[in-house]
């Protein structure tokens, strides 16, 4: 462990230096780590053996909105997806992918070409919730509900009390995502 001193004389001490990887297999250290990148601030990098000024791994390019990244490409499939909802901050179980500057969807993982790509991310599926409990009621009082994945939606209908959904004016019990369409009107209900 490599100790240095502050101003005030006091002993301040280099975590850097105390991260043996092989003496202890108990601290271990993600291979994930910020680094700066050169023009947009920081980035996620992979291959944290690396640790001069400039990444000699595979970088790719990420846009999304006005925002850049580089991202470093060297880990697993996951570990690439995380740093990249990491660099964008990303808080959410949304489904996003890469769009290359040539329209081209691309699977996220070490082999994908070194190139621009533009981030998009899952808008969700939008409905709406009739909010009245009479069946006839008029007029109709409505709250847009968005869901991102099959639990958001069981969730939700968990949450009510409900066990599915029934479009405004049909019969059919809905209760699971994919039958839902986009914009419909839905009233929440239980199996009887």
């Amino acid at each position: 462990m490599v100790k240095s001193y502050f101003k005030n004389g006091r002993p301040s001490q280099n975590i850097e230096g105390s991260l043996d990887h092989d003496a202890e297999p108990a601290l271990e250290v993600s291979p994930l780590r910020w680094r700066p990148a050169p023009r947009n601030g920081w980035s996620w990098h992979f291959n944290s053996a690396e640790r001069s000024d400039s990444f000699k791994g595979r970088v790719i390019s990420v846009k999304w909105g006005d925002k850049t990244k580089r991202i470093g490409i060297d880990g697993t499939a996951e570990d690439i997806k995380e740093a990249i909802k990491s660099a964008f901050m990303l808080r959410t179980k949304r489904a996003f992918w890469l769009e290359d500057e040539n329209g081209i969807v691309r699977a996220v993982d070490r082999d994908m070409p070194l190139r621009n790509y533009t981030l998009h991310v899952d808008e969700g599926l939008t409905i709406k919730i009739c909010m009245s409990e009479e069946a006839d009621a008029l007029p109709v009082q409505t709250e847009d509900k968005t869901f991102y994945s099959e639990d958001d939606f069981h969730d939700f209908l968990s949450h009510r009390g409900w066990t599915y959904l029934r479009e405004k004016n049909t019969y059919r019990s809905i209760d699971r995502m994919d039958e839902l369409c986009a914009g419909a009107v839905y009233r929440g209900g239980n199996y009887s």
